[in-house]
């Protein structure tokens, strides 16, 4: 009898993590309206927001394919770095 691997191991947090074609069907509504807000907030000027924008950019940069995810990220920094001050 074959076993997969442990829920410990890489090689399982590696399949864990694969992405359905389906389901990435059924988020591109999503990803649509996400990357309009990411746009929107990426084209802003202002220079008192500029580490946002930078901050955003790194969010994008660690989840590539996934702007749902890197706006998810950047929201709940932003909240964290609210509440600490």
């Amino acid at each position: 009898m074959t076993t997969g691997p442990s829920r410990t191991s890489p090689d399982y947090r590696s399949q864990e993590h694969r992405r359905s074609t389906e389901v990435d069907h059924d988020l591109e509504p999503l990803r649509q309206q996400v990357s309009a807000i990411i746009d929107a907030i990426l084209s802003d000027t202002k220079p008192e927001e500029a580490h946002v924008r930078e901050k955003l950019r790194q969010h994008i940069k660690n989840n590539p394919g996934q702007p749902e995810k890197a706006l998810l990220c950047h929201l709940l920094a932003v909240s964290v770095d609210q509440d600490a001050s």
